[in-house]
């Protein structure tokens, strides 16, 4: 077992970094995404290439290899190299929709695409990679194709939730049913892949999926907030974009259901005198609040479901884990590492 990933007193931070050791094939992932972006349309191949270059943690695709090394794979074969892209690939059309729905002038420090090109190429390229996606997955057996399938529609229906549902009506039940849907679906996809390319038993594909549907809610909470505890040169974009939208994060509905007064101004739509000043206000009284601890408290929830059913996955042994088991633990304290 390499000791940066049972050394105790390493951060999560670094067991993380460590992990990334363990799948040196993410490079063949980057270079399997860039040769989709093939096109005679010029546009097409530099809206996805300037988003890629913008980075990213690339959790979902590393999620993917290391469940599929951790179930056994002796090589990271074609076929888990097109899932983990495709996957990717999915992941940017929907961060470029979404700076198209939110009007997102920045994203991870730099000009957005929606910002940068506008919103027809912006968006046409989404579809682009969309597209492109689904021409990795097709070549795939029945069982993947029909699973990505599935996950890009929970994520139209979580996005569609997030602003059909007036604020006013939504719940932390909700909130909840929301990043389920939009941003677990994607993490759940990874780890069911990683276990149906290497013909793991259905109760072995039934644990991944639980595994990563529960690190998806818990990444989800945890970006909801840090948009409130973090600041502009971290998050590469301002603080209290959700409070600033009026967006159903399980912050807004949790300072809601409070009975706060101050939290009524979400319900009521932004006056542009005096917004900044409101947004200012609120994360000052959120920083100060319990709700930061609910919030994080329901991280660590999920979280701890995640670890349980990756651990069920692999044996039911915590102190037995393969060297990618052990990252994938390292992933859940990375990502819980970053808020408590």
């Amino acid at each position: 077992m390499p000791s940066a990933l049972k050394d105790s007193q390493a951060s999560a931070t670094q067991r993380f970094s460590h992990a990334l050791s363990l799948v040196p094939e993410i490079a063949k992932v980057e270079e399997r995404i860039r040769s989709t972006f093939t096109s005679d349309v010029a546009i097409m191949r530099e809206i996805p290439e300037y988003l890629l270059s913008l980075g990213g943690k690339r959790i979902r695709p590393i999620l993917a290899l290391l469940c599929s090394k951790a179930l056994g794979a002796q090589e990271i074969t074609d076929d888990i190299i097109d899932i983990a892209a495709g996957i990717e690939l999915i992941h940017m059309a929907t961060l470029m929709h979404d700076d198209i729905i939110d009007q997102s002038p920045i994203r991870r420090h730099k000009p957005s695409a929606y910002a940068r090109y506008g919103l027809p190429g912006t968006l046409l390229s989404g579809d682009f990679l969309l597209t492109r996606a689904f021409g990795l997955c097709s070549r795939l057996d029945r069982e993947i194709i029909e699973a990505t399938e599935q996950a890009c529609i929970e994520l139209v229906e979580g996005e569609t939730l997030e602003i059909a549902i007036p604020l006013a009506e939504q719940t932390t039940a909700s909130s909840l049913t929301i990043a389920t849907r939009k941003t677990a679906s994607l993490f759940r996809l990874a780890a069911f892949c990683g276990a149906s390319l290497t013909e793991s038993p259905d109760s072995v594909k039934e644990s991944m999926s639980k595994f990563g549907e529960a690190l998806g809610i818990a990444f989800q909470i945890i970006d909801d907030i840090l948009d409130v505890t973090s600041d502009e040169a971290t998050l590469g974009k301002r603080p209290g974009i959700d409070i600033a939208e009026r967006k159903p994060s399980l912050i807004n509905i949790l300072w809601i259901e409070s009975g706060d007064p101050a939290a009524q101004r979400l319900l009521v739509p932004a006056d542009p005198k005096t917004e900044q000043s409101f947004v200012e206000e609120s994360l000052q009284k959120l920083r100060a609040s319990e709700i930061l601890q609910r919030a994080k408290d329901s991280a660590k929830f999920h979280a701890d479901i995640a670890s349980k059913n990756l651990i069920d996955a692999l044996g039911g042994d915590l102190h037995n884990l393969p060297p990618e088991g052990e990252a994938l633990i390292a992933v859940i304290d990375f990502a819980l590492e970053r808020v408590l």
